[in-house]
């Protein structure tokens, strides 16, 4: 029987995607390139591990000269890039009514100041996140923490992913996993898990 459901946070529970922000920032850095946005993008992992500013990252990421300003208005973009969607919200208030909720992400400092502050967190019971660790998904510590988090063995958890290699551990250690793809599809997926939400 499921008992909590693990949810990633970056084009899962929030919409929004990393290449948008790219391209935006290349715009106000006036780099003259598209970046393409069906590639899947990692700004930096030391990021996410919690060992690195956002300025850090924002520099060796770009490799141009940024100012002040620029910096600014690039740290918006980057705050303003992820949102929730009605319909994730009403879904996670009623899956709220009979399970465990907990967020596995690879995170970094001031989404988190900012996603706490708008109440995007609220409804979670556990949050996992990665820059608070100095861990990453896809290592299977991470997910072994989450589970002593939210106080339920594996076999009682289903994770939603949208990336592959993030599932593979959590399978591994006996959860039920998605690939997820659309809010439609992961309706379905948890129907046939028998996952009540109606």
């Amino acid at each position: 029987m499921i008992k909590a459901i693990i949810f990633d946070v970056g084009k899962v529970y929030l919409k929004g995607n990393v290449a948008d922000f790219v391209n935006n920032s290349h715009k106000i850095l006036g780099i003259n390139k598209k970046f393409n946005s069906n590639k899947k993008v990692i700004l930096d992992l030391d990021l996410n591990r919690g060992r690195k500013s956002l300025e850090e990252c924002f520099r060796k990421f770009f490799q141009v000269p940024i100012s002040k300003k620029q910096m600014k208005e690039i740290k918006e973009i980057w705050l303003t890039t992820w949102a929730p969607t009605k319909e994730m919200t009403e879904l996670i208030s009623k899956l709220k009514k009979n399970y465990k909720l907990a967020i596995l992400s690879n995170s970094e400092k001031n989404h988190t100041v900012r996603f706490n502050k708008l109440g995007w967190y609220s409804q979670f019971d556990v949050l996992v996140l990665s820059h608070e660790l100095g861990i990453i998904k896809p290592e299977k510590r991470i997910y072994e923490m989450t589970l002593e988090r939210i106080g339920v063995v594996a076999r009682e958890c289903v994770f939603i992913d949208d990336q592959e290699d993030h599932l593979i551990p959590a399978k591994e250690l006996g959860m039920k996993t998605i690939l997820f793809k659309s809010i439609n599809q992961l309706k379905k997926e948890l129907k046939a898990l028998s996952v009540k939400f109606d």
